[in-house]
């Protein structure tokens, strides 16, 4: 009988829960010893009290060779986590605290150190994510940057204020700031990429208006409010639907690729410490 055919067979003999009236017909099945790790064996009653009730047929397949191969890479992990931290590692403290995955992790940050070093990544490969993965950043709602200042509506250099904000350089931007500064009116450059209705914010616009119009412009627009002038540009745009900026959702990138190498990182050391256990007969699968 193939691997997959005695899996299936095996499968039927502890599922006996889901008909609440089958048993196994031999009393001493229970002892068959599927796997094991080191010093640890799991048994065929082991199984019993997890194999969920629901699953039936190829899934219940799959279920099996999951959690047995689960199970032998998890105490190989602990095992060998104890000799690598030392004796305390195993204590009975440290046992429930593997339980809920946290020894595991210890190992995991080891092995992570000593294969990646100092850093995961470096930022060609936050460009190369980004790049393959563009479809994954597509905008719900407009983003900007921008600039805006508010002013008395009778200043008189309102006309300058105007021409700085539309031809924009580090020194009209510094002509602007000493203008504000010395009059006493406010101006606000938005360099990082901000959600349109947070820019809204700094203009008179109503909540519940989308200013649609506004968004498509380009250069100097205006609005009022009683005695108060705003003069704003929006310099960049991106709209709904369209893909963000790298700077916009870099951070997201940095955690992806970060997320992806570590997890590459603890699939290789398994694999190997699986493979090795199995060459020098530390464990076995018997399905």
């Amino acid at each position: 009988m193939n691997r997959t055919l005695r899996i299936a067979a095996f499968c039927l003999t502890v599922a006996f829960v889901a008909d609440g009236c089958r048993r196994l017909p031999n009393p001493f099945a229970g002892e068959r010893v599927l796997a094991r790790a080191g010093k640890e064996t799991l048994r065929l009653m082991d199984l019993e009290a997890v194999l969920p009730v629901a699953i039936t047929g190829a899934d219940s397949v799959k279920w099996v060779e999951n959690y047995v191969d689960r199970w032998v890479r998890d105490n190989l992990k602990l095992q060998e986590a104890t000799m690598i931290f030392g004796a305390d590692a195993a204590d009975e403290q440290l046992v429930t605290i593997y339980r809920n995955s946290l020894i595991t992790r210890r190992l995991d940050e080891h092995f992570i150190r000593q294969m990646a070093g100092d850093s995961l990544y470096n930022e060609q490969d936050l460009v190369d994510y980004y790049n393959a993965n563009r479809i994954e950043f597509i905008l719900d709602r407009a983003i900007v940057k921008g600039r805006a200042v508010a002013f008395p509506s009778g200043f008189r250099q309102r006309t300058r204020l105007r021409e700085l904000l539309d031809s924009w350089s580090d020194s009209a931007r510094d002509e602007v700031l000493a203008m504000a500064l010395k009059h006493n009116f406010t101006a606000r450059e938005v360099t990082d990429w901000t959600e349109y209705s947070q820019f809204l914010a700094l203009l008179p616009a109503r909540r519940n208006e989308a200013y649609d119009r506004e968004l498509a412009r380009t250069g100097v627009q205006e609005m009022t409010d009683g005695d108060v002038m705003y003069l704003f540009v929006i310099s960049e745009k991106r709209t709904a639907g369209e893909i963000a900026p790298y700077e916009r959702v870099s951070g997201i990138v940095r955690q992806s690729v970060a997320t992806r190498r570590r997890a590459e990182i603890i699939k290789a050391y398994e694999d190997s410490l699986y493979k090795i256990a199995l060459i020098e007969n530390k464990a076995m699968i018997n399905l």
